[in-house]
């Protein structure tokens, strides 16, 4: 049992780690950290969420 409790804690660590880590958070702190601790989709989802979210803010940043 406490191996499979210190692989899940290791799996999330790494999960919390690509979200907060990743350039997209960066840019968009408080969506990482939301997306990170208040749901459970996987670092890839997040990712993609955080880059549509990045290119959105990007895009609308230069049409102003």
């Amino acid at each position: 049992m406490a191996e499979f409790t210190d692989a899940a804690r290791k799996a999330e660590a790494d999960r919390l780690r690509k979200i907060l880590k990743s350039s997209e958070a960066k840019q968009l702190p408080l969506l990482a950290e939301y997306l990170a601790f208040d749901t459970d989709e996987t670092a890839k989802s997040c990712l993609k969420m955080l880059k549509v979210a990045a290119a959105d803010c990007s895009a609308n940043a230069s049409n102003r």
